[in-house]
């Protein structure tokens, strides 16, 4: 069989594939009787009708497809490995000529990664993480609102009320917004900003239509940016009656006795979530300072395949929130292949850096050992809670584990480059170093018990950012410090 190869773009070759003219003839003879066996000609036993016949009858292009569907797993394969090649994926064989037998393949290649001289990096340490009485009283303040009571008034709108509006938004021609019973706490930090002043001095029944403009770096993607005509009808208006901040807050809060003991537990709340949000910062400047030196070349299917894991994943969103995809795409005024090439730089930079933290894992010996994997699985299951079956079903699923897997290096590779990068791990190196013959066992389980605990709360690789996993706190109200980070 002769092989030859050319470069048909990035970390992509065509092979042209010319199998020995023997091996197509045997080929052709076992594919007669495979046709003449299914379908038997008058006069001879199945698979028994002479070859000249069964190609009269077929035609020799019949023939030739089942022999190539035979031929070619061995073909491909052998092409493979005499290229001395890595496929990215399975190619598609494409018949060139029928004779002699010429076939083509293109061929995705792995991707290529060169790391450099990465040891020399460095990044500046985030600062340790203080709490300020002021951060207390702002979760303070939200624990109030949640506790306030809410009266209907005949007055117009005031700050700080609550209303209950009709809201219709239009961008482009398009219905951006339709809510029909929003519940609004009339406080300045309504989004799109200026959209809580517009409604003050509005009565019960009065309709009012104004103009104006998201944030680009807005949490909903479809309204980042835009300019979106509102019409808002007020239905209700009530006053808040918050109550006072005292003892009898803290109790109606949760599990206090006290006021001081609820902002104590606000305090150590908000510090965790902080110094997992400073964890996440210096994760994300060291993965992005060892891409910036790194080379990565990598084929179209791969880039290909991270966009259709973008677009599954807004697809399951736009689900979650209630809305039809198809509907999602005209309020967005796009059609799916233009979401499509939209989503590409985004899940192209989540491709070069998951390629680079797995050729960092490989570089630096890291691994994933059966205790951490049993542990990241038990925790996959627990997320099932009674759904014991589900979770049994999940976890026997080769390509969950593998995914399982993946997400344990990558988080060890992060937490592994983070140290490296501000010197901690140096830093550590140097302390292990000064204990007593005596002390090292004792030493190796304790930065032992650090890593795993780093690795409960540390940064973990989703969408192309590097994410805080979420520690559950007490089960109290005061609870969401660590969701209303996004409020600051």
């Amino acid at each position: 069989m002769k092989v030859t190869t050319e470069t048909a773009g990035t970390r992509e070759v065509l092979l042209t594939i010319e199998p020995d003219p023997q091996d197509v003839q045997r080929a052709l003879q076992k594919a007669a009787r495979q046709i003449s066996r299914r379908r038997p000609l008058p006069g001879y036993r199945p698979g028994r009708a002479p070859y000249g016949l069964v190609e009269r009858v077929f035609g020799r292009e019949a023939i030739l497809s089942e022999a190539l569907n035979d031929m070619a797993p061995n073909l491909y394969r052998e092409a493979v490995e005499q290229a001395s090649i890595e496929p990215f994926e399975q190619g598609q064989l494409e018949l060139e000529s029928g004779d002699p037998v010429v076939l083509k393949v293109n061929i995705p290649l792995v991707p290529l990664v060169a790391l450099g001289d990465y040891k020399v990096l460095r990044i500046d340490p985030e600062p340790e993480v203080s709490i300020t009485e002021e951060q207390i009283d702002q979760h303070v303040e939200r624990v109030r609102r949640r506790q306030a009571q809410y009266r209907t008034v005949n007055r117009p709108v005031q700050l700080d009320d609550q209303i209950v509006a009709s809201i219709t938004g239009t961008s482009d021609g398009e219905i951006v917004i339709d809510d029909e019973d929003a519940i609004l706490d009339m406080q300045d930090v309504l989004e799109p900003p200026g959209f809580a002043e517009a409604l003050l001095g509005m009565s019960q029944g009065e309709t009012r239509e104004f103009s104006l403009a998201y944030p680009e770096g807005f949490d909903n993607e479809s309204l980042a940016g835009k300019n979106v005509s509102f019409s808002v009808t007020v239905k209700t208006v009530r006053e808040v009656d918050l109550p006072e901040v005292n003892d009898d807050l803290a109790k109606a809060a949760g599990d206090y006795e006290t006021m001081a003991e609820m902002r104590e537990d606000i305090a150590v709340q908000l510090k965790q979530r902080l110094e997992r949000e400073a964890q996440g910062r210096e994760a994300n400047a060291a993965i992005e300072a060892l891409v910036a030196q790194s080379s990565v070349d990598y084929p179209k299917a791969a880039a290909d395949r991270e966009v259709d894991i973008a677009l599954d994943s807004r697809r399951v969103r736009v689900r979650q929130a209630g809305f039809d995809f198809e509907r999602y795409l005209q309020m967005i005024g796009s059609t799916e292949q233009e979401l499509r090439e939209e989503l590409r730089p985004q899940a192209e930079r989540t491709l070069v850096r998951g390629l680079v933290l797995a050729e960092f894992a490989r570089a630096e010996e890291l691994g994933v050992d059966t205790d951490e994997l049993a542990g990241g699985m038990s925790r996959v299951a627990a997320a099932y809670g009674d759904s014991l079956s589900e979770a049994r079903e999940r976890l026997e699923d080769g390509r969950v584990v593998l995914s399982i897997h993946s997400q344990l290096l990558t988080r060890k590779a992060v937490l592994h480059l983070t140290d490296m990068l501000t010197g901690r791990a140096t830093l550590v190196e140097e302390t292990q170093g000064e204990d007593e013959p005596g002390d090292v066992e004792s030493a190796g389980d304790e930065d032992g018990q650090a890593e795993e605990g780093q690795s409960d709360s540390g940064p973990a690789h989703d969408d192309g950012e590097t994410k805080t996993t979420e520690q559950e706190g007490p089960a109290r109200e005061v609870t969401d410090v660590q969701a209303s980070s996004e409020e600051e």
